[in-house]
């Protein structure tokens, strides 16, 4: 597949102004544009984010901020003195697009092309908490200001936002990638909804499988198989059981092992489970692949997706191997302390084997001494008895 092939639901473009530009102008006179539609024709063409504002302002949905749906004039003109305050004290504008593909956001149920209407609170909503998330992230949530507009004048709905502080905390405009790329996840995350899909694949993994593991004793007649070489791992980790993690680095060598242990428990317990798993995995590459599309940039978002999802289900089923093996350990240790703990008392009882022993010993000896001095009896009852007889015939 090419990846031309995607066309990506949504773009987020990024660019930052500074204070003495005049894109910063036009879009403090966009605010209060009924003002400045007289002047339009006078605005130099410069290339700006927000000139589509300038040149078609009924395409574009009412100006809403994080505390407000859509600006009434009291609102418009406080959010301009706003942004003219940021000017004077030279705080960069961030500029930001937020671009959807119109097939998508239908999946999505926020779009219906038929009646061209879009969720606009659900959109706004969304916008919120993406602009949340990277003004928390670049530590600016405490200083900044924002307002934005849904924008319908091109094939593609999008979303421009621009961004100031009162009070400028920083020089620079360029934003951390984590950020943008945090803003973008919470765009599409919010607008796909994937959270019941997410569910299941994380119950797969931690219920189903791993949740099962725990409740099931590798020393059990039906795990025989699994045992030599649950011991065989118990019998190589280190004295210290604090590194009896999963992840930790002095683990390293027996991490094919503990995998293999895993492995075989989910094949012989779980094989239809991980079925499941894998093609829930497959399903949800796919429609991250629809979301970002198949750019460079974007494509690290989903491409080890399942591997790590695949990797989460090994260390955790590793890790509830390593919990029984603690718990193994600890009962073997109290099992010889208990025997080994009171020498005395050992004695004593060994001891006390012995006696039984002799006296055993000495009551069979005493049964066959009697036994024998019966016998010994009989025979001199006997021979006297013959004696007799001899002497009478005699007479």
């Amino acid at each position: 597949m090419n990846s031309s092939s995607i066309t990506p639901g949504v773009v987020l473009k990024v660019r930052f102004v500074t204070s003495n530009k005049k894109a910063y102008q036009d879009y403090v006179d966009y605010v209060d544009r009924d003002d400045v539609k007289k002047e339009q024709g006078a605005h130099e063409k410069l290339f700006t984010l927000y000139q589509d504002y300038l040149s078609n302002p009924d395409k574009t949905s009412a100006l809403f901020t994080q505390q407000s749906d859509r600006l009434n004039e009291e609102e418009k003109k406080k959010v301009k003195q706003l942004f003219q305050q940021a000017q004077e004290n030279h705080s960069i504008m961030w500029q930001d697009v937020i671009t959807f593909h119109n097939p998508w956001l239908e999946e999505q149920g926020l779009y219906d092309s038929r009646s061209h209407t879009l969720d606009e609170k659900k959109v706004m909503d969304i916008t919120r908490k993406a602009m949340n998330e990277m003004l928390k992230r670049e530590k600016l949530n405490e200083s900044a200001v924002w307002s934005a507009a849904i924008h319908y004048n091109t094939d593609n709905i999008h979303i421009h936002i621009a961004t100031v502080e009162l009070h400028p905390t920083r020089e620079r405009g360029m934003r951390k990638q984590k950020s943008i790329d945090a803003m973008k996840s919470q765009v599409v995350n919010q607008m796909m909804d994937r959270g019941d899909s997410q569910k299941k694949i994380n119950d797969l993994i931690r219920k189903h499988m791993v949740g099962s593991k725990q409740k099931d004793s590798s020393f059990k007649w039906r795990n025989r198989e699994l045992k030599p070489l649950f011991l065989q791992i118990y019998n190589h980790l280190p004295e210290d059981k604090r590194q009896w993690q999963y992840s930790y680095n002095t683990l390293k060598p027996l991490k094919p092992y503990i995998d293999e242990l895993s492995r075989k428990y989910i094949e012989k317990y779980h094989a239809k489970d991980y079925q499941a798993f894998v093609k829930k995995l497959d399903k949800e590459v796919d429609v991250l692949k629809k979301a970002y599309g198949e750019g460079k940039e974007d494509r690290h978002r989903y491409k080890h997706y399942k591997q790590n999802k695949i990797d989460e289900l090994y260390k955790r089923m590793g890790n509830a191997f390593l919990k029984e093996m603690k718990e193994y350990d600890r009962k073997e240790k109290a099992l010889q302390k208990k025997r080994f703990s009171h020498p005395k008392q050992q004695t004593f009882t060994q001891q006390g084997s012995i006696h039984h022993a002799f006296r055993k010993m000495e009551r069979a000896f005493k049964t066959e001494y009697e036994s024998w001095k019966n016998q010994r009896h009989y025979e001199r009852l006997q021979q006297k008895i013959e004696r007799n007889h001899e002497q009478e015939r005699e007479y």
